[in-house]
């Protein structure tokens, strides 16, 4: 074999032994080093040197891995003054690059960028590949040492040079998502790992799903975050990647955490901890004992014992070094301390506190006010630090233009708000709770957002998705199981292309709420509070009240049963069965009135409902039968909302397929109004005409998704709407009419986050929406909006029109959301 051939075969067996390592699979590496070191032999000294160096600098690893940091630096030491000697400054550049990298592995991350900058310094003569690696790597080990700016723009390089590198290009691009993260910026992460995502490159995705996992997690995506970490698991234990296997575990413990699992959360950091039995990996010892402390103190009652392990953790990880450990132990220190009546006398238990209220991760700096609120010191600040939170997560969200991720990051500050319900309700006054709830449903309130869609990938998407459910509407069922697949793959990529967008911030400020911001009505503002359901009544005819309704369990029990009376009796047929069924659905609604419903004055009703009392469908309780009622996400949403239009307004009516008085309900509106024209019963037209009209009705039928509710939707004429598809369209309608079954339905989020066809209108800036919280039959369902708009164009107030078009106890299912509406010159 000739110099040229045996140069090629040393360069094939060399990168073969790369490629091995990028995959973590050590031993088909040494097996390609030991041929590549055989065909070296047949080669002259110059010829040989290049490969010679390289191919020590990459068994470097090896020796990493059998003998440890110390003897794989001083292999590199000796290859790099080889290197210096023969004037190469492109090989000295790969020496200190790989000495970089092992230090990073070995946790020495100063040192590693010591090395990492001394190889850029003589880097100019390396080739295009080692370059990209020297970057990768440089902005990786720069993130873990907070260097997060230098970090990016590395990263950003490398991406920028790898276009022919699809490996590379993957490496740089995911990464760079990671740094993001590490920022603070979500949604750019959640947008740079969906762009890794779509490469190809045959790169090993286990640890990007990690990071991915982490990400989501943050966001408050647990449900996401879970099957992609597990999936992490299982390829990192049949790569027998043991480092991040562990890494991957911890970060498990921490989503079972947030769903609330303590008793898995438990098992995974006690496995973890097994495993990691006399290897001497003190940080992530130290890591998983914050886990699993932080477990306990969800799933026990606080002990001395409890408290002590707190503190020796603190001190244990601050002494080591390992800051976030330490802060996340003196967080739990704190609030075990507080929940005991122990007063923590430690100085730099404020100092951490402090430092992690300035974490770039909205989870972070809510755990520091929880522990702030725990010292006995910050007493006489608990107002303000309730409402630096609350202002905290407000932000947050608003940086945010998915209505997915806004809703999502409620998980995070969950336990802040029944902290302070807790401390409201306590205290007896009504005042106090009810500006407690208003806190935190005006700060969860999302803001409308204008996001790019005229992206022709996701517009693509959208069709196909449409296609897919009509073709679910006739495929037998044996091929059913295949488009579910797709239909779920394709609403992942439609979430995760939502997510990717981020706007500045701008949290809407409003004004105190008082008493006369009620005027004639009577509000109900209800909150599930340390399993009781309690409500604050305010009007101006009385004094306001606070009062605890019942238990938690129990009243969420009847609402579920009764609410699915209600569904049953839309669809029975006359006889003993429909009988049955109305007798129920009578007596819960009795039970309903009498638990939920305090004495009334005359004139219209407020409700904020609190948990599940979402799903209530509330006209239908005798006492509300003929009374105007709205239900809105808050008091404040209400009073601000409200609309007087002053000019005749444009009204649309669509009309979807398959309703056999759909048209009949659609002539009796278009009757009702001076403006009034019919729109094609299309999503596309049915999504234009929510941007050009003031009032738009749709009489279709409807689909809530309880598993996926942003991905509801109208049953229209060539496909389906969906809420999801709404988000970045500059909606101007004031008021939607979705006379379709159910369409009022939600699915609730930690913090109370409902989610569904209704909450997304509001959410994306319609002022008011009418839609059925349970099943309507088709007849009583066109009676009474024909009746309703009659009255609404009259001038009548939206939610005293609809409350006297509802005559029939199924009628009063119909509800109207978000705030008053009314014509202040009708005709």
């Amino acid at each position: 074999m000739g110099d040229a051939a045996l140069l090629e075969a040393v360069d094939s067996a060399y990168r073969q032994a790369r490629a091995a390592i990028a995959q973590y699979q050590l031993p088909e590496a040494r097996v390609h080093l030991t041929e590549a070191r055989r065909l070296l032999k047949g080669l002259g000294a110059t010829e040989r040197f290049e490969p010679d160096v390289r191919i020590r600098l990459t068994e470097s690893w090896l020796i990493f891995d059998d003998l440890g940091l110390g003897a794989a630096l001083s292999h590199l030491s000796a290859a790099r003054r080889d290197a210096e000697s023969a004037d190469r400054d492109d090989l000295r550049s790969l020496a200190h690059l790989q000495a970089g990298v092992l230090n990073a592995r070995a946790g020495h991350i100063e040192d590693a960028m010591e090395q990492l900058r001394a190889a850029v310094e003589v880097a100019v003569g390396l080739p295009a590949e080692d370059r990209v690696r020297l970057l990768i790597n440089k902005g990786t080990i720069g993130a873990q040492a907070g260097a997060l700016s230098e970090a990016a723009a590395d990263l950003r390089a490398a991406v920028g040079l790898a276009t022919d590198l699809p490996q590379y290009r993957f490496m740089a691009t995911h990464n760079l998502g990671f740094v993001e993260y590490l920022r603070g910026d979500l949604p750019a992460a959640l947008r740079w790992m969906a762009e890794a995502d779509e490469m190809g490159g045959g790169v090993d995705r286990a640890v990007a799903r990690l990071d991915r996992g982490r990400v989501l997690m943050e966001v408050g995506l647990v449900e996401d975050a879970a099957p992609l970490l597990a999936q992490a698991a299982v390829q990192m234990r049949a790569a027998h990647m043991s480092e991040e296997l562990a890494d991957t575990m911890l970060e498990q413990a921490r989503c079972a955490l947030l769903r609330g699992d303590t008793g898995d959360a438990v098992r995974l950091v006690d496995e973890l901890v097994s495993n990691d039995a006399g290897r001497g990996e003190r940080q992530r010892e130290l890591d998983a004992r914050a886990v699993r402390l932080e477990a306990l103190v969800n799933a026990t009652a606080t002990s001395p014992g409890l408290v002590q392990e707190a503190a020796e953790l603190a001190r244990s990880a601050a002494g080591a070094g390992i800051a976030w450990v330490a802060d996340r132990a003196t967080a739990s220190w704190a609030i075990l301390a507080g929940g005991a009546g122990e007063v923590v006398d430690d100085p730099g238990v404020v100092r951490r506190l402090q430092r992690m209220r300035t974490s770039p991760y909205l989870s972070t700096r809510v755990l520091a006010i929880l522990a702030q609120l725990s010292l006995p010191s910050t007493a006489g600040r608990r107002s303000h630090l309730v409402r630096a939170a609350a202002r905290d997560v407000a932000v947050a969200r608003a940086g945010m233009s998915s209505l997915d991720l806004r809703t999502a990051l409620a998980i995070h500050v969950a336990p802040l708000m029944a902290l302070d319900m807790e401390h409201a309700v306590a205290g007896g006054r009504a005042w106090v709770a009810l500006s407690a709830m208003e806190r935190w449903r005006t700060a969860l309130d999302s803001v409308p957002s204008v996001v790019p869609s005229s992206n022709p990938a996701v517009a693509a998407l959208w069709s196909t998705l449409r296609q897919r459910h009509e073709d679910l509407r006739s495929v037998p069922a044996s091929g059913a199981q295949s488009l579910l697949l797709q239909v779920s793959g394709i609403e992942s990529q439609l979430r995760e292309a939502s997510w990717a967008h981020g706007t500045a911030p701008a949290v809407p400020r409003h004004a105190p709420l008082r008493r006369r911001d009620v005027g004639a009505a009577t509000v109900l503002s209800y909150a599930v509070v340390a399993g009781s359901v309690w409500v604050v009544v305010v009007s101006t005819s009385v004094r306001a009240q606070l009062l605890r309704v019942g238990d938690r369990d129990h009243t969420m029990d009847l609402v579920a049963r009764t609410t699915a009376d209600a569904h049953a009796a839309a669809h029975a047929p006359h006889g003993p069965l429909a009988a049955g069924i109305r007798s129920s659905l009578d007596a819960g609604l009795r039970q309903l009135d009498r638990a939920l419903l305090p004495d009334l004055p005359d004139g219209p009703v407020v409700i904020v409902p609190g948990g599940a009392l979402v799903h209530l469908p509330w006209g239908m309780l005798p006492r509300l039968r003929h009374r105007s009622v709205t239900l809105s996400r808050s008091v404040t949403a209400w009073r601000d909302g409200l609309t007087l239009l002053g000019a005749t307004p444009a009204v649309a009516v669509a009309v979807g397929p398959g309703l056999g008085l759909g048209q009949r309900e659609g002539d009796g509106v278009l009757s009702s109004w001076v403006n009034a024209r019919q729109v094609d019963g299309e999503p596309a037209a049915v999504a234009a005409a929510l941007v050009g009209n003031d009032v738009v009705h749709v009489a279709a039928h409807g689909v809530h998704r309880s598993d996926n509710p942003l991905f509801s939707s109208l049953h229209l004429h060539g496909g389906s709407l969906f809420a999801h598809e709404l988000e970045g369209l500059p909606l101007g309608a004031s008021l939607v009419v979705l006379s379709a079954c159910s369409a009022g339905r939600a699915r609730l989020r930690p913090g109370d986050e409902a989610l569904g066809l209704t909450s997304s209108l509001l959410a994306m800036g319609v002022r008011s929406v009418v839609a059925p919280l349970t099943d309507v039959p088709d007849e009583v369902a066109c009676d009474t909006m024909a009746e309703f708009h009659v009255r609404l164009a009259a001038g009548e107030e939206g939610p005293a029109a609809l409350a006297a078009a509802s005559q029939s106890l199924l009628a009063r299912s119909f509800t109207w959301f978000g705030s008053s509406w009314r014509m202040e010159h009708p005709g």
